[in-house]
């Protein structure tokens, strides 16, 4: 899938289709370390893909390698493009390494010259998907979504002209007059002076800018004609090109604004209340892959709910699913990966750096998404911590210094009191939205499987809101960023057992209204929209996943809804989302 931003003047080939593949299913070998040589590539693959669901490797950890021959006729500086894969990888061209990363699900590019002449060149990756050595110190075997292994997003070459455009970073300055202030970010050889064309929405080019880059950069402000507000309910986007010799970028926005005012979260100037839900991207069969037919199906889904909002769970997501939120007028919050790290992970310079480096590399991806209204990472991490602390600042000091304008949050789950009644969680002032997760009657050490627990449900968004009425989370807004529990497609039971389709919707009726209810709160994601693919076998004492799946889906892996999808457009459809009732 083609997104934003692009670049209509460079030669491009998309590497999508099949791949020779070839697997090594070695256990202890580092990535850096194996001899890709004397390969045999007796399989193939395809691109997007992943190598852990075909027949032949189901569930297994190793390391595949994908090789493919391509015809492409500059022979100057190339740029590999990659939306994303998981878990590590290496990469090569003639049999030269080019690049390597353990960002997994990270969208990245890998600058570099061919080592053979002409225009014929053997692009070999090797992908990691291993707990042992660990591919990816930000992935952990026992994350409660599955690794997979393979290159599950876009992938494509293109040509680098001498100067090149990387980005240009679109700010509203006024939404009602479309004033814009632009950010453009260069590459190559720089000059002095840069001439700058920009056009509008495909119309004629105007006036023509001239820029002195400094470090690199350039900024000016613009007047977008005719502008457009965007909003959920009319979300208008507007276009805007940026010419400049031998080059030229074609950048998607939306006019609009989000800041706080009090406990209120304004979207152009008007409070707004969140009601939806945290999506995994996930299919039994695909894994991680995503298509368009799957992303507005499930956008659909969502609509038809009544939902305005999205949770992207728990890694940076496509940024063509972001396009479609852009274009269909949903709510997004977008996060880094991070999933239950314990201060030792935060305490570790290699992990630390991982987190700076995918924070970062996810808000300039992402930075012009409309949609985008929230930027998060860390779920459920170690907040409580001083090591912890130290790497929340950082990562919310690594977003602002990209981008200011949007609201920085994280998911936590340490919603305990000191015996003083002050939070337990240290990292509370460092965000503009404070958001938690909690599971009253379902993730619970006293919880039993017949416990009835709509009746935990009110006294535990009481309790949370107290937490957030305490300083340093007072004033601030706050959402309830994760609440649910889990049933069984098709396991019905009129006395409302867990794992019980009743149960379930009973439980997500009696969250919504509790919440909705609650003047505290100005947004629910429930969790979750889909059941997902989680680790198969559990580490000694987590809890067992029902087949492998995390099944608190509204909907289940292939999308069939679940009695709480019902109940929960029920809810939602009733509540406004303009503002609190």
């Amino acid at each position: 899938m083609r997104a934003f931003p692009l670049y209509p003047q460079r030669q491009t080939i998309n590497l999508h289709g099949c791949w020779d593949f070839a697997w090594l299913e070695d256990a202890s070998t580092p990535l850096t370390d194996l001899d890709l040589a004397h390969l045999n590539f007796n399989d193939f693959q395809a691109v997007p893909g992943v190598f852990d669901t075909d027949i032949k490797r189901y569930g297994k950890r190793g390391v595949g390698i994908y090789r493919k021959r391509i015809v492409f006729p500059s022979s100057g500086r190339l740029r590999l493009r990659v939306g994303g894969l998981g878990l590590a990888a290496r990469f090569f061209c003639d049999g030269k390494e080019i690049g390597a990363t353990e960002l997994a699900f990270s969208t990245f590019a890998i600058d570099f010259t061919p080592a053979a002449p002409g225009p014929q060149h053997d692009l070999v990756i090797a992908v990691d998907n291993r707990f042992i050595p660990q591919a990816s110190a930000i992935f952990s075997p026992y994350f409660d979504f599955y690794g997979y292994g393979g290159i599950f997003r876009s992938l494509s070459l293109e040509e680098l002209p001498d100067t090149f455009i990387e980005r240009a970073q679109i700010t509203t300055l006024d939404r009602d007059t479309g004033a814009i202030q632009v950010r453009l970010r260069l590459g190559g050889q720089v000059p002095s002076l840069l001439t700058v064309t920009p056009s509008f929405d495909s119309g004629d080019a105007l006036p023509a800018l001239e820029t002195q880059p400094v470090n690199g950069e350039v900024v000016f402000t613009l007047q977008t004609p005719n502008p457009r507000l965007w909003s959920p309910e009319q979300p208008c986007l507007h276009t805007l090109k940026l010419t400049i010799p031998g080059d030229a970028i074609v950048e998607r926005f939306g006019l609009r604004t989000i800041e706080t005012c009090g406990e209120n979260i304004l979207l152009n100037g008007k409070p707004v209340f969140l009601k939806g839900v945290c999506r995994h991207e996930a299919h039994p069969q695909l894994g991680p892959i995503q298509n368009e037919h799957l992303i507005a199906s499930d956008l659909l889904l969502l609509k038809n709910l009544g939902a305005n909002f999205i949770r992207c769970v728990h890694y940076p997501q496509d940024q063509a699913f972001l396009d479609m939120c852009d274009e269909t007028g949903f709510l997004v919050w977008q996060e880094s990966m991070g999933w239950n790290n314990p201060e030792k992970d935060a305490l570790d310079p290699h992990f630390f750096q991982c987190q700076v480096d995918q924070t970062r590399l996810m808000v300039q991806n992402s930075v012009n998404h409309p949609s985008i209204i929230l930027w998060g990472f860390l779920n459920e991490c170690c907040s409580h911590t001083p090591g912890g602390r130290v790497l929340h600042q950082k990562l919310a000091e690594t977003i602002r210094a990209e981008d200011p304008r949007f609201l920085v949050t994280y998911a936590c789950s340490k919603t305990n009191f000191t015996p003083e009644g002050k939070p337990v969680d240290l990292c509370l002032d460092l965000v503009d939205v404070v958001a938690f997760n909690t599971y009253p009657g379902w993730i619970r050490q006293d919880c039993t499987w017949t416990d009835q627990s709509s009746p935990l449900i009110a006294p535990e968004v009481e309790r949370i809101a107290r937490l957030a009425n305490t300083v340093p989370a007072a004033g601030k807004p706050a959402i309830m960023s994760e609440i649910g529990c889990c049933a069984l497609y098709g396991c019905h039971d009129l006395a409302m057992a867990q794992w019980s389709e009743e149960h379930q919707a009973d439980y997500m009726s009696e969250a919504c209204r509790s919440i909705f209810a609650h003047p505290r709160f100005v947004g629910l994601s429930l969790w979750q929209f889909c059941d997902s693919r989680s680790y198969v076998n559990a580490a000694p004492g987590v809890r067992g996943k029902p087949r492998g799946f995390n099944c608190a889906g509204l909907v289940d892996e292939y999308r069939r809804p679940k009695l709480a999808y019902n109940a929960v457009k029920e809810a939602f459809q009733a509540q406004p989302a303009s503002m609190k009732a």
